[in-house]
């Protein structure tokens, strides 16, 4: 069986705070990864696993085979999280599952190509970008405890993909079977991402990007670095094509 787990943060205290976690949250997740996991199932770790590198070890020590989707904490090197018991490091992994391709990510990703993005990042059930399809998953809304990517769980995601609709925060509620429970003011709109963007500059950078130059430019993800500052109309049109342009060919 594979399971989704995402910002475990062990280690960071602060975390108690920012995200009003209990203070033995780390306990209850190792009791509920040691409950649910055998060695013989995959764990897809959404990134952000522990802030110290024996809480590293100590966490890879838990059930299961581990894959480590790298997240904005994550700073050791990959040979470290290798060493140490994950038997893959990425930036991201994309599944084929009953014909639709399910792409895993820390962060959401602006862009993709995938029938659904499943991320982290947010601890929240925001989602900033209504164009493509995405589905936020939040360790504080998950009990703490991992979600089977069995055929329940897919067969919940197949009318958002087969329609091409964003799930509503009340829809991901629905999808958790209400284990979530009641959405606050931070899940509908995260207070890191406080300006929703808009969805006619993001059309707009979807176009412009599918044509060459940009549809072949290198590390593409940079491209989308600046289309999320316009699409936060944070920068003009001009600068822009200025900076997207400057970019592809400065690397040709």
């Amino acid at each position: 069986m594979i399971y989704l787990i995402t910002d475990t943060h062990f280690g960071h205290e602060n975390i108690k705070k920012y995200c009003n976690r209990p203070d033995n949250f780390e306990k209850i997740i190792e009791e509920n990864l040691n409950k649910t996991l055998t060695n013989d199932d995959l764990l897809i770790h959404l990134g952000d696993v522990a802030f110290k590198r024996e809480l590293i070890n100590k966490f890879c020590k838990l059930p299961g085979k581990k894959i480590l989707i790298k997240g904005n904490h994550d700073k050791c090197t990959d040979s470290f999280y290798m060493t140490a018991g994950f038997t893959l490091v990425a930036e991201e992994i994309t599944l084929n599952i009953e014909g639709y391709r399910l792409l895993f990510t820390h962060r959401p990703k602006f862009g993709h190509e995938a029938d659904i993005n499943i991320h982290g990042h947010f601890h929240s059930l925001y989602t900033p970008d209504e164009t493509r399809l995405y589905l936020p998953l939040s360790l504080e809304h998950m009990g703490y405890a991992p979600i089977a990517l069995d055929d329940s769980f897919t067969a919940k995601l197949k009318p958002f993909i087969i329609m091409k609709k964003q799930p509503t925060t009340e829809e991901i509620i629905t999808l958790f079977e209400n284990a979530i429970g009641e959405a606050s003011d931070r899940d509908i709109s995260d207070e890191r991402e406080p300006h929703k963007l808009s969805k006619e500059r993001l059309n707009e950078c979807y176009e412009l990007f599918s044509m060459p130059p940009y549809s072949t430019a290198m590390r593409k993800c940079r491209l989308w670095d600046y289309a999320r500052i316009y699409a936060k109309e944070r920068s003009s049109r001009a600068d822009f094509i200025s900076a997207v342009r400057g970019f592809v060919f400065s690397k040709r």
